[in-house]
């Protein structure tokens, strides 16, 4: 009979067992070869323990002198328990040698009445069962289901305890496989594990893991068993780029070369595919691991020299900058000519090039569809949108104004939101390509708003030197507080922010940060209106000549002192109280407080105080110190904001946000005009010996209250009386001198004013599709717009004729009949219809359906189920919602249901 060795995992475990069996010391007799490669002497378990080997009888008798019933003495003979006889095999724990089977520790430590044959006859049996047992854990390995211990139960458990590999009694597949891979410690766990349990249970154990692989085996097994584990999902995800490859062309070839072998085209797929999913997690939840991931990427698509098909990765990015260069260099191609556009049909007709505009948005969509385009250190990404955002507006007929109402209004609406987009796109990128696309969208962006600031300065002087009555739809900034925060303030306490030097650009970006980061937020406007009330400011727009008229509620000149007499004459001959707080006040909080503890209390106190007016200097600061064009603006943004929001929530208090005058921002490509006498840089006196020049405008009248009622304005953002500075104000630029204004509820809408639509213009919230510009709410004053759009490819639909259609239909009106309850009007169905059938998929983001309605974005679901029990004849899905909340039309159903003639 061929005996075994004894090892230390099998002793250990059979000292375990005569512990379960009451035995807390003695002698274990054990028949193996008389050799032992572990200590003579240990503690296991707190009870000391000898080895000793005896080649005869006699040996062992001897040994066990040296026996005792608190400790063990583990002898190892070869003799059987005949030669060694009953005097001696009666001082053994069970009465009898116990032969080191490992298999039988091991379906003892895993509570098992029987192991599964494929274990104790695979190759390396003996040593995996040995790893086995050197690797339990103290209080043993899970028990085995039913008592049967499979390869699946085994493995499974060394992989999650050891490794850490799943969870014990989950299944272990691919997803689960690369998961682990990413793991800092993986390749360390597994060296770690054949150090203690040694080579032939970790190599059972990756050969086992690797199989759960499934398809992917072929390529997983290799990396794991070289210690390449941390590869995995970085070769996989340069899988992907190699796909694009020929076959048989070098980086296939040197892809397979990594992993030892030939790579079927099945096999890349879903190697790739599921290394994307995992890592597209990873980003999300570890993004240490990501970058791991990521920057081992890189190198192997070096390796592989797989470089020029980058672009095919989504993961990568190598392939995010790859999808920009490609929408850099469509945004050159779609803005190349606009110059010569513009010198042919103007700059208000469409200066890009429309046959460019879907690569546009495929490229740009390419560019959104990467795992790393809203990573919070990528800067290049929301610079490029910005961008495309810009050729959506460049590729529309501006809407045509003629008098400073019209003017002010599409600076508000169109032209504030294509400056904010410019302000994003000129902070630039470091990619050539891309930064040539950015540069001809801004060129093409200059030549449409230069034409609109000169037409605005003209209309400002026109409407100055006749004295004429506030434009329908506007209002005059000293008259802001007596027609529309005083009546306010009078239904509900109010907050009056104001931040100094705020441009229809930079509020467009602040309001969407409070509303889409502050639910609690809502904004209003007027029951007769659809857009934000405007503001125009006195001039020059400067802060002296701004802020007093506006606390004062008449146009008047002066510092602080004035600004703080004024408001309290103002509310006094209105019958309300009020508050105002400069600076210095806002910055005296005590240590550890958000705001200076007056102020708050000040906000708190509603009953005492309807009216709190705090000034706000961050973004007028900016224009000395720093760069206001290239700033996030936000409610951290400007100090002081974010705490007087959440004060004016706890309060109740409505907010009205607003400003003194707006800004331009200084592009370091303009010029001075060295003047004498200026005001500021962008205001002058009349001189004859410089006369109104190029960029300039001469205003004059009541409403200009320096320089004796007549001075030079500046209207060109490139021109300057002063030394250079981040930014300007003073001019006449619609930039400067249409001072925003937007009003926002913690709740319900105040009487006589109801929740704000989307206040976005269409192009920069939904895609170019070829299709005619969704339709909008129609504005509820005169004041609007005469929007003149591009005429551009019909879709499948000639949308007005088909959602009259839908509307005569007897089916409609037979559904009108049964919802005659319903709040939502024929008109508002009509617009939705229309704006989804312009769509190429037929789809509509959340804001443009709620812009299309007329409704705020948060009352769309009410509205949208008012549409569908209208639409969804026999609650056929006509109108629904997919995944993402975007608003979905399904065409064949509509033709279906209404009978509409396509």
């Amino acid at each position: 009979m061929t005996l075994a060795a004894a090892t230390l995992p099998v002793i250990t475990a059979l000292l375990d067992e005569a512990a379960r069996k009451r035995y807390a010391g003695g002698v274990l007799g054990v028949q193996a070869k008389p050799e032992w490669a572990g200590p003579d002497e240990f503690d296991h378990n707190g009870v000391p323990v000898r080895v000793v080997r005896c080649q005869s009888a006699l040996a062992v008798r001897e040994a066990l002198l040296d026996r005792g019933a608190d400790r063990w003495l583990v002898v190892l003979t070869d003799r059987d328990e005949t030669e060694l006889g009953l005097g001696i095999t009666a001082h053994l724990a069970w009465q009898r040698l116990r032969r080191p089977d490992p298999w039988a520790a091991v379906q003892d430590k895993f509570a098992a009445t029987r192991v599964d044959h494929g274990l104790v006859t695979a190759a390396s049996a003996q040593a995996i069962a040995t790893g086995l047992l050197a690797a339990a854990p103290p209080d043993g390995w899970p028990p085995a289901r039913v008592g049967l211990l499979t390869a699946d139960h085994a493995f499974g458990a060394v992989a999650a305890l050891r490794l850490g590999l799943g969870q014990v009694g989950e299944p272990v597949d691919l997803p689960v496989v690369l998961r682990w891979s990413t793991r800092a410690d993986a390749a360390t766990a597994v060296a770690d594990l054949r150090v203690i349990a040694g080579d032939a249970l970790v190599d059972a154990l990756l050969a086992w893991a690797a199989d759960r692989c499934g398809t992917c085996a072929s390529v997983v097994l290799p990396l794991l068993r070289d210690g390449r584990a941390a590869d995995t999902v970085p070769m996989g995800l340069v899988a992907r780029v190699v796909r694009a490859a020929p076959a048989g062309s070098g980086p296939r070839a040197l892809l397979g070369r990594e992993v030892g072998g030939q790579l079927p085209e099945h096999v890349l797929k879903v190697w790739a595919e599921q290394a994307e999913l995992v890592t597209r997690e990873v980003i999300s939840a570890e993004p240490d691991a990501a970058a791991r991931v990521l920057a081992r990427a890189e190198t192997l698509l070096d390796r592989v020299e797989a470089g020029s098909f980058a672009g095919e990765s989504a993961i990568i990015r190598r392939g995010l900058t790859a999808r920009l260069a490609v929408l850099g260099e469509s945004l050159r191609r779609c803005a190349e000519r606009a110059a010569a556009r513009a010198a042919a049909g103007g700059p208000d007709g469409p200066l890009v090039d429309p046959a460019v505009l879907p690569a546009v948005e495929e490229a740009r969509s390419q560019v959104e569809g990467h795992a790393l385009a809203q990573h919070p250190d990528e800067v290049r990404v929301p610079r490029a949108m910005a961008s495309v955002r810009l050729a959506r507006w460049l590729s529309r007929t501006a809407p045509t104004a003629g008098d400073l109402g019209e003017l002010a209004a599409r600076q508000r609406d169109e032209d504030a939101w294509a400056d904010r987009a410019a302000a994003e796109a000129w902070t630039g990128v470091d990619d050539e390509t891309l930064a040539q696309g950015l540069r001809a969208v801004l060129e093409a962006a200059r030549l449409r708003r230069d034409a609109h600031d000169e037409a605005f300065g003209r209309a400002l002087a026109a409407h100055v030197e006749q004295d004429a009555p506030t434009p329908a739809g506007l209002v005059h900034l000293e008259d802001l507080l007596p027609t529309v925060v005083l009546p306010l303030a009078r239904q509900r306490p109010v907050l009056l922010v104001v931040a100094d030097g705020m441009s229809q650009a930079v509020a467009t970006e602040v309001v969407d940060d409070v509303i889409r980061r502050y639910d609690s937020w809502l904004e209003c406007l007027p029951d007769d209106r659809d857009r934000r009330i405007a503001a125009v400011a006195p001039l020059p727009s400067l802060t002296t000549v701004c802020r007093a008229s506006l606390f004062s509620g008449a146009l008047t000149t002066g510092e602080r002192p004035a600004e703080t007499s004024g408001l309290s004459a103002l509310v006094k001959a209105h019958g309300l109280t009020a508050r105002l707080f400069h600076k210095v006040s806002l910055d005296s909080s005590a240590a550890g407080y958000a705001l200076a503890h007056d102020v708050a209390a000040t906000i708190d106190d509603t009953a005492g105080t309807a009216l709190v007016a705090c000034v706000l200097n961050t973004i007028d600061d900016a224009l000395d110190r720093s760069d206001p064009g290239g700033t996030a603006w936000t409610a951290d943004t400007v100090k002081h904001l974010r705490p007087l929001l959440e004060r004016a929530r706890t309060a109740g208090r409505l907010v009205v946000l607003t400003s003194d005058h707006g800004h331009v921002v200084e592009r370091r490509q303009g010029h001075t005009l060295a003047v004498t006498g200026a005001s500021s840089n962008r205001s002058r006196p009349l001189d004859p010996t410089k006369p109104v020049g190029e960029g300039e405008v001469r205003v004059r009248g009541r409403r200009v209250l320096l320089h004796g009622g007549d001075a030079v304005l500046a209207v060109s953002e490139r021109l300057r009386y002063g030394p250079l500075k981040a930014g300007y104000h003073g001019g006449a630029a619609p930039a400067e001198a249409v001072v925003p204004v937007s009003v926002l509820a913690p709740g319900e809408a105040p009487d006589g004013w109801r929740l704000a639509p989307p206040q976005s213009p269409p192009w920069w919230r939904g895609p170019i599709n070829g299709g005619p510009t969704p339709a909008a709410a129609p504005a509820r004053t005169k004041a609007g717009m005469r929007a003149q759009h591009t005429p551009q490819a019909a879709t499948l639909f000639d949308e007005p004729d088909v959602a009259a259609a839908v509307l005569a239909s007897p089916t409609y009106r037979d559904q009108r009949k049964r919802a005659a309850r319903a709040a939502i009007t024929d008109d508002q169905v009509a617009r939705l219809l229309s704006a989804l059938l312009a769509t190429s998929a037929y789809r509509l983001d959340p804001e443009s359906a709620a812009a299309a309605l007329g409704v705020a974005t948060v009352q769309l679901t009410g509205a949208l189920s008012q549409a569908q029990r209208l639409l969804n004849v026999e609650q056929y899905p006509v109108l629904s919602r997919d995944a993402d909340g975007r608003v979905v039309l399904d065409t064949t159903l509509l033709r279906d249901q209404f009978g509409v003639t396509l």
